[in-house]
C-alpha cells in the first residue's frame, strides 16, 4: 500500500472510529484499525465484535493494498501533525511508514487476515430523519442502565413504524419514551429491535452536523445504519425488553405544572442536603405550591417552596433527586407536567407542548 492523504480529511474518520476501537480488550487485533484502499478512497474500518464503523476519505492512491495499524497510536500521530499531506507506505512485514513534511514514523501493524469479517448490509433499508433521531437519542440514552448483568435493559428498543419512530429505555427504576410524528418511507407495518447502548452513541456522532437523512436496516442478527459513506453494523441484543405500556400509569389524576428552570433549580438546592446513597427527596403538595425537602442524619436538612400549578388533594410523595434531574436537563421546554396518584405509585412526567414530540418519564416512587 503506497497513498498520500490529506491530514484533515484522514482525522476526520479517525475521530469518528476512535469512540468503536476496544481499548481493555485480550484480542490485540481489536485495538487495532483497518486500513484498505478502494477506488480513488481509503477505507477505514474499526470494531469491537458488537458494534463495527467503516468509513473513509479520498486519497490519492500509488499502490493499492490493505493494513492494520494501532487506532490509538495512529490518531495521535495525525492529530499532531502538521497540516498537509499525510504520505503511507506500507511493507510487507506489517510495518507502516508514515511522512509528513519533516516528520517520519514507522509504525507496527498486525496481519490484516486476523481481522474480523464484517457483516454485509442485506435486504432494504428505510430512511430515518437524522435530526429527529438525534433529538430522541439525546432525551433516552440516560436511562438505559449501568449494570451490565442486566442485559436486555443494555440499550433501547427502537421501534419504526411508516408514521411515527419510537425510543423506549429503562433501567428499571425509571422509563424513557419518547416517539416522533414523522413520515418513514420504505416500511411496511412495525419493525422492533434493541439497540445496544454504545451503538447508539456512537450514531448520535454520526448523525450530527448538517446530516438530513440515515438509512436503517437490519437481519436477525445485525443492525445498520447507513450516513453518506459511512457505515455503522451492530449487533442486535437479543432477550424480551419489559413491557413499557404496563409501567405507564394511565390513571395519574394529580397533576403538578411547574417551571422547568425553577424547578430544577431548587431541586438541585435541597438535593444538597439529601442522604448521599439514596439521593432521597421528599415532594409535598398543595394549593398552587410545591415543597421540596431533603434530610440527612449527618449534614442536615434543607427545604425549597416553588409556586405551581395544583388543584388536586394535598399529598406526598418520595424521589430520587438524581433521577428527575436527569429528566430536566432533557425537558426543552419552560414547564413540565407532573402527573401523580399516590405516594406508591410510579409518577408520570412529561414537558409541555413539545410540538411533534411525545416525551414520557416514568419514574419509580422512594419510601421516605
Amino acid at each position: 500500500m503506497d497513498i498520500t492523504i490529506k491530514k484533515e480529511d484522514l482525522l476526520r474518520e479517525l475521530q469518528y472510529v476512535q469512540g468503536v476501537v476496544e481499548r481493555k480488550t485480550t484480542v490485540p487485533i481489536l485495538s487495532n484499525l483497518l486500513l484498505e484502499t478502494a477506488g480513488n478512497s481509503l477505507v477505514i474500518t474499526a470494531t469491537d465484535l458488537d458494534v463495527t464503523l467503516r468509513c473513509g476519505c479520498r486519497a490519492n492512491i500509488k499502490v493499492s493494498g490493505a493494513a492494520t495499524v494501532s487506532a490509538r497510536k495512529l490518531f495521535d500521530i495525525v492529530r499532531l501533525l502538521p497540516d498537509s499531506d499525510i504520505h503511507f507506505k506500507a511493507s510487507t512485514s506489517d510495518w507502516i511508514n508514515l511522512t509528513c513534511e519533516r516528520s517520519r514514523f514507522k509504525v507496527a501493524g498486525l496481519s490484516k487476515e486476523n481481522f474480523p469479517d464484517i457483516p454485509s448490509v442485506e435486504g432494504k433499508t428505510v430512511t430515518l430523519p437524522a435530526g429527529p433521531l438525534r433529538y430522541m437519542i439525546t432525551r433516552s440514552i440516560y436511562a438505559i442502565t449501568q449494570e451490565e448483568s442486566r442485559y436486555t435493559l443494555n440499550g433501547a428498543l427502537l421501534i419504526v413504524n411508516p408514521g411515527t419512530i419510537t425510543l423506549v429505555t429503562t433501567d428499571g427504576h425509571r422509563l424513557v419514551l419518547i416517539s416522533h410524528n414523522c413520515e418513514v418511507s420504505g416500511i411496511e407495518g412495525e419493525t422492533r429491535v434493541l439497540v445496544p447502548k454504545k451503538t447508539l452513541v456512537e450514531l448520535n456522532k454520526l448523525a450530527s452536523g448538517d446530516v438530513l437523512s440515515v438509512e436503517f436496516g437490519n437481519t436477525e442478527n445485525h443492525l445498520f445504519f447507513k450516513v453518506g459513506e459511512r457505515l455503522l453494523v451492530s449487533r442486535i441484543l437479543t432477550g424480551q425488553f419489559p413491557n413499557y405500556e404496563m409501567v405507564i400509569p394511565r390513571e395519574n389524576h394529580r397533576d403538578l405544572v411547574v417551571s422547568t428552570l425553577l424547578f430544577g433549580d431548587a431541586l438541585k438546592r435541597a438535593a444538597v442536603m439529601a442522604d448521599e446513597q439514596s439521593r432521597a427527596v421528599r415532594f409535598s403538595m398543595q394549593e398552587n405550591q410545591i415543597e421540596i425537602s431533603s434530610a440527612s442524619s449527618d449534614f442536615g436538612e434543607a427545604k425549597e417552596t416553588l409556586e405551581a400549578k395544583y388543584s388536586s388533594e394535598a399529598m406526598e410523595i418520595g424521589f430520587n433527586a438524581q433521577y428527575l434531574l436527569d429528566f430536566l436537563q432533557n425537558a426543552d421546554t419552560e414547564e413540565i407536567v407532573v402527573s401523580l396518584r399516590d405516594k406508591e405509585t410510579q409518577g408520570l412526567m412529561k414537558p409541555k407542548g413539545l410540538g411533534d414530540y411525545d416525551y414520557y418519564y416514568v419514574v419509580m416512587p422512594m419510601k421516605i
